[in-house]
């Protein structure tokens, strides 16, 4: 959902992409300045990781390069992005690329079903403990299987790309106290997930002046949650054999924290606080956090075991317009001062809202959020702007909440007939209009395909808790039985909601509403845009500052053309460059020497099929890293690839 981005200065310069191939493309200032050129990056060599897929992040360390494996829903960004949600068991690969010509993959590091190693992170370090090239790979959940085996954050010595060696494990969350009879990690009946290390989203590695390598990882929502640990865990692994948690960020919610309830927000359809990943600055002893819709928060690490908020650039609180999204960030330092490069990753891109024509008692424009499972339908038929104008027109029946058969529990009467309508389906019982069905529920996908089945023109959810609505994921598989989705869904807020079932629904007589006025409209998308990045001045990290910001021409169009994704996902920085992951916009090389960044060079890979066949075959550039001479990216579906760097720009003349 984007109804603001609220970035200063984007839109000055945009990228025009005209071509993948070629010596140069103008890029023209959309307002009308003098034309710069872009350049199309050279590919000096590429490998498919072995043709699997899902390929993760990548980390680079000396001529090794660390690539991570597996997707996973990501609290505020792209919860249930495409499903059913892709969960085969996975493996880290480890690639050596001493020849940039011919990239190999020199050996695999496994990952358990039902798990994704969500991020990695490598260093080349020095300590009394360990002297090396030392991986880190976040491990988080993709399926309920992988509840019950280790998580955490695994540590490695790849110093030989062929033999990677297990070093240890940073067992998150083990300060939560279990009583002593819990059975240890593992499947029940003989195990238990609550001694099991804990998922961690995000992963990054710094060694500081004072030789501790410090490991910072992220578990959104676990300050929300009141965890002895907050949402930042900083772990010294400079014996990485036993990772030693240290510190974490912010025990206590910060102020303002989940303002519509713990970890919630106001803003958009992904309305959520918590810290998405950290990075430190090249010493060590400043974090950088995003914190979704809290902004950015600077930390000061100077005693890791009591880290210290410095300052905080604040998004719009409580603003249904503004998205937020704070998901990544890292450092660059340019003409004297330090910036950081925030990427904003919004995949919610329309604004929707449910429009209701009558009665006037009701009439008017209700905020909505379009469900990811129909707004990421790979068929690319569900989506409310996909459709006519738009927009569903119709009359609107209330049925209840609308579960089918599950297992021996009888499916929800519905009260009334949905066929050639939109139907308003509770997100939970409502006891006060169903006092007999059963208190389980069921999935939001399982509700929207019966009310597929029964004719309906799409799915309006009526949120019965004081919390926002969000772009809600479907809690299960919503392609079932062969049959997909083709019939959006949308949530209203809980206000919105009790209006017009009271309206629809006032009494109930044989089973069926009785005594209702009829009500017509329409669930509605309009254009909205991307997640795009932001670049802030932290030279006075107490006080941040925003710089500019920056959004490619396709970041800014939605509806999207085609079934891409054009939200940026992170940038990487050295010198006065920033080299940003940017999806199915692929790689885009940004000059950040004025204030409104300057895209010189970019790389879109070929679209390629997904060999698991469940995400549209789009690029999907997701991983960026850096060598001296080169960079390297990954793609989700195609596999690496090793890019030379473009030219550095001439010195200036020397003063006459």
């Amino acid at each position: 959902m984007k109804r603001q981005r609220a970035i200063a200065a984007i839109g000055a310069l945009v990228a025009i992409p005209i071509a993948f191939a070629g010596s140069a493309i103008a890029i023209r200032n959309a307002e009308g300045g003098v034309p710069t050129l872009a350049t199309p990056l050279t590919v000096v060599g590429y490998s498919d990781l072995g043709g699997g897929g899902l390929n993760g992040e990548v980390a680079v360390v000396g001529t090794t390069a660390v690539v991570g494996g597996g997707l996973t829903a990501a609290g505020g960004v792209h919860s249930g992005f495409y499903n059913p949600y892709p969960c085969p068991a996975t493996s880290v690969k480890v690639v050596d690329i001493s020849n940039p010509a011919a990239p190999t993959v020199s050996s695999t590091i496994p990952v358990p079903a039902g798990v994704a190693a969500l991020d990695v992170a490598a260093l080349k370090v020095t300590t009394p403990g360990f002297s090396g090239n030392l991986a880190a790979i976040a491990l988080a959940v993709c399926s309920s299987p992988g509840s019950y085996v280790e998580r955490g954050v695994h540590y490695y010595d790849v110093t030989d790309p062929a033999a990677p060696v297990y070093k240890g494990r940073y067992q998150a969350d083990a300060d939560i106290p279990v009583p002593p009879t819990t059975p240890p990690c593992g499947p029940p009946p003989g195990g238990s997930g609550a001694r099991c290390a804990s998922s961690q989203h995000s992963v990054s590695l710094v060694q500081r002046a004072d030789g501790r390598v410090l490991s910072l990882s992220t578990e959104p929502f676990a300050s929300a949650s009141s965890f002895p640990s907050g949402d930042v865990r900083i772990v010294d692994v400079t014996n990485p054999v036993t990772p030693i948690q240290v510190g974490s960020f912010p025990v206590a919610s910060p102020p303002g924290y989940g303002s519509n309830g713990a970890g919630f927000s106001n803003n958009g359809c992904r309305p959520f606080d918590a810290a998405h990943s950290a990075e430190t600055n090249a010493d060590g002893t400043l974090a950088l956090v995003p914190y979704l819709d809290q902004g950015l928060m600077t930390v000061d690490l100077t005693n890791p075991s009591t880290p210290t908020k410095l300052g905080q650039f604040t998004y719009p609180r409580d603003n249904r317009a503004f998205e937020g999204n704070a998901a990544y960030a890292t450092s660059a330092s340019v003409g004297g001062r330090s910036l950081a490069l925030v990427a904003d990753e919004d995949w919610n891109g329309p604004n929707s809202s449910v429009r209701v024509d009558s009665p006037a008692s009701l009439a008017g424009s209700k905020f909505a959020c379009e469900a990811v499972f129909t707004l990421f339908d790979p068929e690319d038929t569900a989506q409310i702007f996909r459709k006519p104008g738009s927009e569903v027109p119709g009359s609107i029946v209330y049925v209840g909440r609308g579960c089918p058969v599950r297992g021996t529990t009888a499916e929800d009467p519905y009260l009334d007939n949905p066929s050639g309508k939109i139907a308003l389906i509770d997100r939970v019982k409502v006891a006060a209009k169903q006092p007999g069905i059963a208190p389980a529920g069921c999935s939001f996908g399982d509700r929207v395909k019966r009310a597929q089945e029964a004719g309906a023109l799409g799915v309006i959810f009526a949120q019965t808790v004081s919390t926002t609505p969000q772009a809600f994921g479907p809690d299960g598989v919503p392609v079932i039985g062969g049959v997909g989705l083709s019939i959006p869904a949308v949530q209203v807020d809980k206000g919105d909601g009790d209006a017009m079932r009271e309206g629809l629904c006032p009494a109930i007589e044989g089973g069926n509403c009785t005594g209702g006025t009829p009500v017509t409209g329409a669930m509605v998308d309009s254009p909205g845009v991307w997640g795009g990045l932001r670049v802030l001045d932290v030279t006075d990290p107490a006080n941040p500052v925003e710089r500019g910001g920056y959004q490619t021409a396709r970041s800014l169009q939605f509806p999207p053309p085609d079934l891409g994704s054009y939200s940026i996902h992170h940038a990487v920085a050295e010198g006065d460059r920033a080299y940003v992951a940017w999806n199915s916009d692929g790689l885009r090389v940004l000059d950040l020497t004025t204030p409104t960044p300057t895209e010189i060079a970019f790389f879109v890979p070929l679209d390629t099929p997904d060999p698991v066949a469940t995400i549209p075959g789009k690029a999907l550039v997701t991983g960026v890293a850096l060598t001296p001479q080169h960079i390297v990216v990954t793609d989700v579906h195609s596999g690496l690839y090793v890019l030379a760097r473009p030219p550095l720009p001439p010195p200036p003349p020397p003063p006459p």
